[in-house]
C-alpha cells in the first residue's frame, strides 16, 4: 500500500506503520506477511532499493511514521529529521541483525525502542561453531588430499592427525545467548570441561549453568585446548585477542572465530597461521569479502568459512515470524522479545 497524497504532514494519533523492506528481503524473510492484518493502524509499504535515499527521507517526513520494520536494505535516518520537532517514530522493528546502518545513539536518547532478529538464529551460529570445531580435530581440510591416496590406512590417520572431541577443555570466549547455545550443544560430546571468560559477566551466571568461570582471557586461552570465540565487538575488546593472548593456546589448539573478526588482531593471527601451529577455523574477518590474494585462503591448517554462520535458508522466516510477532506485541502493549538497548547497540558492528 503506497501512501496517501498529502499536502501537510498528518497529525500522529495513532501508531503509523512503514513497511521498509525490498520485494527480495519480503521473499526471504516474510513469505507470508499480510500487510492488511495490520488495517486498523495506518501503514504503507516503501521498495527501500527503488526509492533510494531521495524517497526514503521523503516518505519519513511525509508520512512520519511511529513504527518501521526494517531489513538489511534500510538506509540511516536523516540526522536532521531524528533531531526535529517533527521526529515521530518510536519503535524500530528490524528483521535483521545489526541496526547500524540505520540508527545512532541519537534515536534511542529520545526514547526510540528498537528490537532485531534477537535469539532466533543462536541455534545455526551454535551449529557452525561446532561444526568447524569437528572439522578441524578430524583434519578436514586433508580429506580430498587423502583421498587421492587411497582408503584407510593409520598412516593416512597420522597425517590427518585426528582427534577427538571428548575428554577435550574448551574454552567460551564470551558468554552471550550464542556462547550459552554452543555449550549446550556441546554437552552430549562428554568434553572434559567448559570454560569461559567474557567481561563483565558474573562468575556465578556461569557456574550456575554449568560453564566454570575464567578470571582472564588469559587464564581462559592457556587452559583451553579448544577454543571458541563468541564474543561481541567492543571499543575496549577491538583487537585484544593479540599475539600474547593466542600464544596462550597450546601447540595443535583449535581455534574458532564466529564472533567478530575485529576482536583478534589481524597481524597476530595471520603471523599464527603462516607457523601452522594451530588449528584456526573462520567464519569472519576484518575485510568481507575476503581478498582473493589474502594469505589466510592459504595458510596451513587453516578452515574458512564466508561468514554463513547466521540463518540457514530455511531459517530466514524465523527472523520474520519473530519481527513481526514483535509488532503484534508492540501494538499490543505486551513486552518486547530481543529488544535491544543502547548499551547492545554499540556494541554492533
Amino acid at each position: 500500500m503506497k501512501p496517501p497524497a498529502e499536502t501537510c504532514p498528518p497529525p500522529v494519533a495513532t501508531e503509523r506503520i512503514l513497511f521498509a523492506f525490498t520485494p527480495k528481503e519480503q521473499a526471504l524473510f516474510l513469505p507470508g506477511l499480510r500487510m492488511e492484518e495490520f488495517a486498523e493502524h495506518p501503514h504503507a509499504y516503501i521498495d527501500t532499493d527503488a526509492a533510494g535515499t531521495a524517497g526514503w527521507e521523503r516518505i519519513l517526513r511525509e508520512w512520519r511514521p511511529t513504527v518501521i520494520v526494517t531489513a538489511w536494505s534500510a538506509k540511516r535516518l536523516p540526522p536532521d529529521w531524528v533531531a526535529s520537532p517533527e521526529f515521530s517514530l518510536k519503535y524500530v522493528c528490524h528483521v535483521t541483525g545489526s541496526l547500524k546502518s540505520l540508527l545512532t545513539r541519537e534515536p534511542f536518547l529520545r526514547g526510540v525502542r528498537a528490537t532485531n532478529w534477537g535469539c532466533s538464529i543462536n541455534h545455526t551460529i551454535a551449529e557452525h561453531a561446532v561444526l568447524l570445531t569437528l572439522a578441524l580435530l578430524r583434519g578436514a581440510g586433508g580429506w580430498p588430499g587423502a583421498m587421492e591416496k587411497g582408503g584407510w590406512t593409520v598412516d593416512q590417520v597420522r597425517r590427518l592427525r585426528t582427534k577427538a572431541l571428548r575428554g577435550r577443555s574448551v574454552g567460551l570466549h564470551g558468554f552471550g545467548a550464542i556462547a550459552r547455545e554452543i555449550a549446550t550443544m556441546l554437552a552430549p560430546f562428554k568434553p572434559a570441561c567448559i570454560r569461559s571468560y567474557s567481561h563483565g559477566v558474573p562468575p556465578a551466571f556461569m557456574a550456575d549453568r554449568g560453564v566454570e568461570p575464567c578470571a582472564s582471557l588469559e587464564e581462559l586461552y592457556g587452559a583451553s585446548e579448544v577454543l571458541i570465540c563468541c564474543e561481541s565487538l567492543t571499543a575496549e575488546n577491538r583487537g585484544s585477542v593479540d599475539a600474547r593472548i593466542l600464544g596462550r593456546l597450546a601447540d595443535d589448539s583449535v581455534f574458532v572465530n564466529v564472533g567478530r573478526g575485529q576482536i583478534v588482531d589481524e597481524a597476530a593471527l595471520l603471523a599464527e597461521a603462516a607457523t601452522g601451529r594451530l588449528r584456526i577455523g573462520l567464519d569472519v574477518f576484518h575485510r568481507e569479502p575476503l581478498p582473493a590474494d589474502y594469505p589466510l585462503r592459504t595458510a596451513p591448517g587453516v578452515m574458512l568459512s564466508p561468514h554463513i554462520a547466521g540463518p540457514t535458508l530455511e531459517t530466514y522466516p524465523l527472523c520474520g515470524g519473530h519481527a513481526v510477532e514483535n509488532l503484534r506485541r508492540y501494538l499490543a502493549g505486551e513486552p518486547l522479545s530481543g529488544e535491544v538497548t543502547l548499551e547492545a547497540f554499540d556494541r554492533m558492528t
